[in-house]
């Protein structure tokens, strides 16, 4: 099948978006399959490293997150004529944006079905994208858009059956199919003298770090995550366990914050907040970790939990939302309510315990294998295989609807040339 995956992030965006999709076209091109990602240009970008499969298109910034973009307006034709060449079987959505809209506007006028996974919550993410703004009437405008976007497609995909439940609450009537996005084991599995070696590497670079054993959070630095609330977690674990450190190994608007409660806890020599690390340098990183610490509140799944099963580390996290999902109770680790007291004595038990930690990493690389990219690129596959199937079936049907469709579609993109001229 030749299949084409729209998104509005993608490398060097860093996120759970980025990550499904090069996960999902990466295990889809070692079955055979041809498959393209159509997705924004970034001015930042390194364009001497070859990205075979990947389309960009003419973007810019925008006031609400400045590692975001959006494609332009003017871009759009380009976008037409790029998946007219492709002719894929299956066009997958993974946005709610401006890419979002010319797939549409595509799939409509070509007689494919529109499918699109909802991977983000944005009831809950809205506000810190706009802090300035009154949260209640962003929650209602949020709510609006995904149930006009996500309750008009026709095939509709979530990671998880919280986030289905969330959209079944805006009342989207549709089936929902959950699909969680799937991890590559190999990935995480990782050499112990190169490990070694990336490790004294980062202790000459945070030298106070030397000899610690590590809280590890991996995601972006922001408020939506709850990452300030592991500053006061390590302050308590600390108390019973001195060689504690909170590495942090991402970036975002809350980085500044997060620094500064550590300063003032008195924990600035044992917190260090990388930036972000190469993706393949994630397997030492998971590898020095003695516990994944995650307090996020908002995940659709949480593929940051799921990388650090796979590669042994056992979690503690909050059990709210994808990683209830994920963890369905104390697998890999320890499932916790948002408790300062709670939290940190779990860490305190797995750090304090060595046989107990060996047994919960073991436990949470068998219970990762349910998340591996084969398991979840089977299911998708067929989805891929039913909206080809349903484009064939219902072509004679859909006809008279697509002839006159053609003349929207072309005027649409006319009037999208003359804008760009």
């Amino acid at each position: 099948m030749r299949i084409a995956f729209v998104t509005d992030c993608f490398w060097p965006r860093v996120n759970g978006v980025t990550v499904s999709v090069q996960s999902f076209k990466d295990e889809l091109e070692r079955r055979g399959h041809e498959v393209i990602v159509l997705c924004p240009e970034y001015p930042k970008r390194d364009k001497s490293v070859p990205e075979p499969g990947v389309l960009r298109f003419d973007s810019m910034g925008n006031s609400f997150s400045v590692e975001d973009r959006l494609v332009h307006l003017h871009a759009f034709p380009s976008v037409f004529m790029a998946l007219d060449r492709f002719r894929p079987d299956a066009v997958h959505i993974n946005t709610e944006f401006a890419l979002q809209f010319a797939a549409r506007l595509w799939c409509k006028a070509r007689g494919y079905p529109f499918l699109i996974t909802a991977h983000t919550n944005w009831e809950h993410y809205i506000g810190n994208y706009m802090p300035r703004l009154p949260k209640p009437p962003l929650k209602v405008i949020s709510r609006t858009y995904m149930r006009l976007l996500h309750g008009t497609a026709d095939i509709l995909i979530t990671p998880t059956s919280e986030m289905a439940a969330v959209l079944r609450s805006y009342h989207i009537r549709r089936k929902i199919r959950i699909i969680p996005s799937g991890i590559d084991p190999a990935m995480f599995v990782a050499d112990p003298a190169e490990t070694a070696s990336w490790r004294a590497r980062f202790e000459n670079v945070h030298p106070a770090l030397a000899g610690k054993r590590w809280l590890l959070f991996v995601g972006r630095v922001a408020e939506e995550k709850n990452v300030a609330f592991l500053i006061p977690s390590l302050a308590r674990v600390v108390r019973k366990i001195p060689d504690a450190a909170l590495v942090l190994v991402g970036d975002g608007p809350g980085r500044d914050h997060v620094e500064r409660l550590a300063a003032r806890a008195g924990l600035q020599d044992r917190v260090v907040v990388t930036g972000y690390l190469p993706r393949a340098e994630l397997r030492h990183v998971y590898a020095n970790a003695e516990i994944f610490a995650f307090a996020s509140k908002t995940e659709t799944l949480g593929l940051a939990t799921i990388e650090a099963m796979t590669a042994g580390v056992p979690v503690v996290a909050v059990g709210i939302m994808g990683t209830r999902t994920v963890m369905r109770g104390d697998n890999g680790g320890f499932m916790v309510r948002e408790d300062l007291d709670e939290f940190s004595a779990a860490c305190v038990r797995l750090l304090s315990d060595p046989a107990l930690r060996a047994a919960k990493s073991a436990e949470a690389r068998e219970w990762s294998k349910q998340f591996s990219i084969a398991a979840q690129t089977d299911r998708m596959e067929r989805i891929f295989e039913f909206a080809a199937s349903v484009r064939r079936s219902a072509m004679p049907v859909r006809r008279r609807i697509k002839v006159k469709l053609k003349w929207l579609y072309r005027a649409i993109e006319g009037y999208i040339r003359r804008l760009a001229e």
